[in-house]
């Protein structure tokens, strides 16, 4: 399948030295819930301006796909192709091969790979990717429901940037192998592959009040250096089944209750809260307002915080489906995050 490079002049094919990248931060002055969103300027040779939800808690780059394609080349079931094998357009090569996406439990998405080098970020820092698969959408449910659900009502789609799957060199036909953008970035010898999420008490949220996005801000860095890691709890990612995964290993205690061991999800694409894994099913359910949760890993890093009722809102889940618990956006606000693809290792490193 042909391709054109998409090759702006102020973006970074190699990256030889960290690179700082603007993220934009969201949110609902209501509910104090809240996203981060990665700028996307070219898919292919077309010119956009996108943004998705950076979310440490997935893989792969899925995009509705009326944000890139003509409403006409989109049905229900699928991209329209008529009697093609694949779909050309600006640079960017839709195959026949569809695929399903979950979130949260809770929604569905099926979309078709796509195929396009791809430039991140904006005028302050931008890098641009070798040509990788993401998935185009053309319908989203609420599963319990059926009613229709797009990828995400405030943007364009989702950036999971989770590194866990195989990244195939050629044509992927699975979910799973549509891996992180990050992963089709080109370092060198100086850097290793991955990034640093600076923490999010550097934003001022008092002044962004609306959840679709303010100016962006230097929060993320792609490339890892020695000196970086310098303060991080290193923790190595739980493999299994061929992968690697995105969870912390620890112990939660929640109200003189200890749950070992306990697997953690920091996941900033979650606005608000978090869900605990708890064994017990007669403690399923919503927290009440002011208990005390600690999560301590097995490394050593340490995270606290007090249930309320908004943005650090809480529940129980005792499904054995759901056994690992996930931390939402507002660890970030504390912590520094950084996602080594290189040794498959998450760092830790608390706001001083």
């Amino acid at each position: 399948m042909g391709f054109e490079l998409a090759n702006p002049k102020d973006s970074v094919g190699l990256i030889e030295q960290p690179v700082t990248i603007n993220l934009m931060p969201g949110q609902n002055m209501k509910t104090l819930g809240r996203r981060l969103y990665l700028p996307i300027r070219y898919i292919g040779t077309d010119k956009v301006k996108l943004r998705v939800v950076f979310d440490t808690g997935s893989q792969g780059l899925i995009l509705e796909a009326k944000s890139l394609l003509p409403a006409s080349l989109v049905a229900d079931t699928g991209i329209v192709f008529k009697d093609k094998d694949s779909l050309m357009l600006n640079g960017i090569t839709v195959t026949r091969t569809k695929t399903k996406s979950s979130y949260g439990g809770t929604r569905s998405y099926y979309g078709n790979i796509a195929y396009a080098p791809i430039v991140i970020g904006d005028k302050m820092g931008q890098v641009r990717t070798k040509r990788m698969p993401f998935i185009l959408v053309y319908h989203g449910v609420y599963d319990l429901t059926g009613k229709p659900a797009k990828v995400d009502q405030h943007c364009d789609g989702v950036a999971g940037v989770s590194s866990g799957g195989e990244m195939k060199t050629g044509l992927v036909f699975k979910r799973e192998n549509v891996v992180s953008p990050f992963n089709y970035l080109s370092f060198g010898n100086s850097v290793e592959a991955g990034f640093i999420l600076s923490p999010l008490d550097r934003v001022k949220w008092e002044g962004v009040s609306a959840m679709e996005g303010n100016s962006g801000q230097p929060l993320l860095t792609l490339g890892i250096t020695e000196q970086a890691k310098k303060g991080f709890v290193l923790h190595r990612q739980m493999a299994g089944n061929g992968r690697f995964y995105p969870y912390v290993r620890g112990i939660i205690s929640y109200s003189g209750v200890v749950i070992s061991p306990s697997y953690v999800l920091f996941d900033s694409g979650n606005p608000a809260g978090g869900v605990i894994y708890e064994p017990d099913k007669s403690k399923k359910g919503k927290m009440e307002a002011g208990v005390a949760i600690r999560f301590v890993s097995d490394e050593g890093a340490i995270y606290d915080y007090a249930v309320n009722n908004s943005n650090y809102k809480t529940t129980l889940d005792a499904r054995k489906s759901k056994s690992v618990s996930i931390i939402g956006i507002n660890f970030f606000l504390e912590n520094s995050f950084m996602l080594n693809y290189a040794s498959h290792t998450i760092g830790i490193k608390p706001v001083l």
